[in-house]
């Protein structure tokens, strides 16, 4: 197991004056004041709104040597394109108005950084977030980004170097980041996912996410029966994990399993529908959340409430760079945390 390059910076207002780098270190308890935040609820626990989304290659428009080839051969691609769609990105994010903000295929901590400025002009001063950790590989393209209204601390990364070659070569494995959200007192371990991609083939590839399972299910045992949520794009539809119990599927490492629970199933172990993202005329669910320890999940879903997808069919209108249309080729997920 290699420990990778992790961010953690705070967020301070409409114009960025400052932000400190982080490199596996806690972050300070900075921001907003104890006395600010809401008291602990009747039944004594505490509720966050979290939403979890892959917004599709978000390049900003510096080109760093990482972009994709279609972003750097489109002359339309520029500091124009790039603010229009953090624009409406951003407009989306304030709809969607979660918690706990989870992006995956974020170029970035820049990339973090504008979309929280954007943001600031949205929400009055409570509502801002003041907590972002960024994440990615040695020489990746794009990462992961938390942004969370609450306390973030603890952060790492935890990856692995692929043992099973696709194609002839080992590929580099994007690394799970893992963070403590704390919220009046009470906290829960959330760690973020963007597994490897059904490129090349699904049965070639899946030796690669099979790793990353095994990475994600020593994560969790490690952490015992504190609450944890992991969530992202684990480019595995959740009817493809092996299933558990009812409304549960198990992560696999050799020998051992361990059972996560998935709102994809409803109380009656249905699936619920129709899926998070589209591909060839066909639904899947490979954005999800697997969660486990004394934590719930109430109200999941995947969100069709938005110009993100067409009305008719709900399907994600795909950003397309030659024409600067469109937001992402995923539907965001979203839940409320009970911990």
């Amino acid at each position: 197991m290699h420990v990778r390059q992790a961010f953690a910076f705070l967020l301070p207002g409409p114009v960025v004056l400052a932000w400190g780098l982080f490199l596996l270190f806690s972050l300070s308890s900075c921001g907003l004041s104890r006395s600010s935040l809401p008291f602990l609820s009747r039944d004594g626990l505490e509720r966050i709104r979290l939403v979890s989304w892959n917004v599709q290659t978000f390049f900003d428009a510096e080109r760093d040597g990482g972009e994709y080839e279609d972003f750097v051969t489109n002359k339309n691609w520029g500091e124009a394109a790039y603010t229009e769609r953090l624009r409406r990105l951003c407009d989306c994010l304030a709809r969607l108005d979660a918690d706990v903000l989870v992006l995956e295929e974020v170029e970035s901590e820049a990339v973090l950084q504008d979309i929280g400025n954007f943001l600031c002009s949205t929400w009055m001063l409570g509502r801002r977030y003041r907590w972002a950790a960024f994440a990615r590989e040695y020489g990746g393209s794009l990462g992961c980004a938390v942004l969370s209204r609450y306390p973030l601390d603890g952060i790492s990364c935890h990856s692995v170097t692929a043992l099973v070659p696709q194609q002839g070569k080992r590929p580099g494995l994007r690394p799970l980041m893992q963070v403590r959200v704390e919220k009046n007192g009470r906290s829960f371990y959330l760690i973020v996912n963007h597994w490897k991609s059904m490129s090349g083939g699904k049965a070639e590839s899946e030796g690669l996410r099979m790793e990353q399972e095994a990475l994600l299910e020593g994560c969790i045992a490690g952490v015992g029966r504190f609450p944890v949520l992991a969530c992202g794009d684990f480019n595995r539809d959740i009817t493809d994990f092996a299933m558990g119990g009812p409304g549960s599927v198990l992560l696999r490492a050799g020998d051992e399993s361990l059972a996560v629970q998935s709102p994809w199933f409803a109380d009656d172990g249905e699936l619920l529908g129709p899926g998070s993202y589209y591909y060839k005329e066909e639904w899947s669910r490979i954005d999800g959340f697997l969660y486990s320890g004394r934590l719930a999940v109430e109200g999941f879903r995947a969100e069709t409430d938005g110009p993100w997808c067409y009305g008719d069919t709900k399907v994600p209108k795909k950003y397309t760079v030659w024409n600067g249309k469109g937001y992402s080729d995923h539907l965001p997920i979203s839940c409320t945390l009970v911990f």
